[in-house]
C-alpha cells in the first residue's frame, strides 16, 4: 500500500533564498575560492557536503534541499551539483569566453524567471536553496556503531 508522503513534506516557500541571497552566496563562493586558492575551498567543500552546503552557504547559513524528499542534499547531490555540473560547466565553458558570458545570462534567466529562485543546476537536480539560520534541515549525524561487550 503507498502512502502519499508529500502530505508529510514542510512548505519551502516560505524558506526559500532570495534571489539577492543567491546572487551574494555566489559572489562569495567565487571570493573564498579565490583567498584559499582553490584548495582550501575545495577541501572545506568536501567536508560540508554532507550537510547540504557549500563554504558561502554555510557562512550565509543557507542549505540545499531536495524537492522529492525535502530534506537536505548529501554528500553526493553536493557533490554533482557543485563540482560536476556548476563547476565543470563553468570552467568549460569560460574558456571559450563568448560561452561563458551566455551560459551566465542563461543561468540569470532561469533564476530570475522561476518561483523558486532555481538556477540551471538546481532544476537538473530538483533542488532548492533554503534560508536555515537554525538549523532546521540540518542532517541528523550518522548513528554510532555500539561498543560490543
Amino acid at each position: 500500500m503507498d502512502i502519499d508522503s508529500s502530505a508529510e513534506q514542510p512548505d519551502l516557500s516560505p524558506m526559500l533564498a532570495s534571489r539577492g541571497q543567491r546572487f551574494g552566496a555566489l559572489l562569495l563562493e567565487l571570493l573564498l575560492a579565490v583567498a584559499t586558492l582553490v584548495i582550501g575551498w575545495l577541501i572545506w567543500s568536501l567536508i560540508v557536503y554532507s550537510r547540504g552546503q557549500s563554504p558561502a552557504k554555510q557562512v550565509l547559513k543557507m542549505r540545499v534541499i531536495r524537492l522529492e524528499s525535502s530534506k537536505a542534499a548529501d554528500w553526493r547531490w553536493m557533490a554533482l551539483r557543485d563540482l560536476v555540473l556548476k563547476a565543470a560547466v563553468i570552467f568549460l565553458l569560460s574558456g571559450v569566453f563568448l560561452l561563458g558570458i551566455i551560459w551566465i545570462i542563461v543561468n540569470g534567466i532561469v533564476l530570475l524567471n522561476n518561483d523558486r529562485n532555481q538556477t540551471v543546476w538546481d532544476k537538473m537536480l530538483k533542488t532548492v536553496v533554503i534560508s536555515d539560520p537554525h538549523n532546521l534541515f540540518k542532517p541528523a549525524p550518522p548513528p554510532r556503531h555500539p561498543q560490543a561487550g
